[in-house]
């Protein structure tokens, strides 16, 4: 077996420090913003104008998207109310990122170039042709523009993750390598929460694809309700999506790999779940029309108990993992806890 000086070894892992590889990062950062970095703003304002033209002023079908929501009411329609303060969310967030995307110091991150690549653009085209469909009730197609859009985000999603399990795969290799020691990581470019590169570069795409997810089945239960079909599918859709989506969200904040477990995601799938269940509450007369009071009953609980659960187990998990980061830290020095002589990695909160 070589030892740790060997050419082996040092071939390997060139002696070319962490802080020496962030600072050629920073230079290349100056250079001038490339072709994804243009598209995320062509793309950005494009969504933004088309939503808001269709969305409030109504100029596709000549009526608001509030007014066609009411119209093909489901029962997995949320309040009203929620999709206006999730929407200025998102657009906020995502104008904020589009303008911090440019600069020298984002611009160039793996976040942009390798997590969003030009599947942003491809998201904002699907946001934009959703909102003409669905503003001139084109219902087939505005449903298959939602799956574009759906499958963009969850693939930024995925992308974005690959982005933050490298990075700390790199941190972790120079760290044992004795390369960089932890106090003198100065700079992650995997933006771990609750750093601004965070809320900047994976917030607002985390809050969309939250939406969205849950806002895929509601376009599909608005189609059935368009097509005229039996209500009995539209109520399949909806006992099988929101626990498919709970289930999705348990599994997302139960996950022990470095970098989870994630908030933002099922955060707004509860917020949308408990919109619905508002919704409910006092449902519209067409929905009273398609359903008994058994089917309306079932599905106020179920999106209800959802929503509550996975709030409840988002603070539950939060508070775990801060107290137990707290109580390894003031009595280990490593990223390990021993348990019957065995030694297990944890996961910082």
């Amino acid at each position: 077996m070589t030892g740790p000086e060997s050419p082996e070894i040092e071939a390997a892992y060139p002696k070319q420090s962490p802080r020496a590889k962030r600072g050629k990062k920073k230079r290349e950062k100056q250079s001038k913003a490339n072709v994804n970095n243009l598209l995320n703003i062509v793309g950005y304002l494009l969504s933004l104008v088309t939503s808001y033209l269709g969305g409030v002023a109504g100029w596709f079908g000549g009526v608001p998207n509030s007014e066609i929501s009411s119209k093909y009411q489901t029962l997995v329609t949320p309040s009203s109310a929620y999709f206006g303060y999730i929407w200025a969310l998102i657009f906020i967030s995502q104008g904020i990122f589009a303008v911090a995307q440019l600069l020298p110091k984002y611009r160039e991150q793996p976040l942009v170039q390798n997590g969003l690549g030009s599947i942003y653009f491809l998201a904002c085209s699907a946001q934009t042709a959703w909102a003409i469909t669905f503003g001139y009730a084109i219902m087939p197609a505005a449903f298959v523009a939602m799956c574009v859009l759906c499958a963009a985000l969850l693939n930024i999603l995925k992308r974005q993750w690959d982005v933050v399990f490298e990075e700390e795969n790199e941190i972790a290799t120079a760290i044992r390598l004795g390369d960089i020691t932890e106090e003198e990581l100065v700079e992650n470019s995997a933006a771990p929460p609750p750093s601004l590169a965070y809320w900047l570069l994976r917030f607002p795409f985390a809050v969309h694809a939250g939406w969205i997810a849950p806002a895929t089945p509601l376009m599909l239960s608005v189609l059935l309700v368009y097509q005229g079909v039996d209500p009995t599918y539209e109520l399949w859709v909806a006992v099988i999506s929101i626990p498919l989506l709970f289930g999705g969200c348990m599994g997302l904040l139960l996950r022990e790999e470095s970098g989870a477990p994630v908030y933002t995601f099922p955060g707004v799938v509860a917020y949308a779940c408990i919109g619905i269940c508002w919704e409910l509450q006092a449902p519209a007369y067409s929905i009273l029309a398609r359903h008994d009071d058994a089917t309306i009953s079932l599905m106020k609980n179920l999106s209800g108990f959802c929503g509550a659960c996975l709030l409840v187990v988002m603070l539950s998990r939060s508070i775990a993992l801060l107290l137990r980061d707290a109580w390894l830290k003031w009595n280990h020095t490593d990223e390990t806890l021993s348990i019957d002589g065995e030694q297990y990695p944890y996961v910082k909160a």
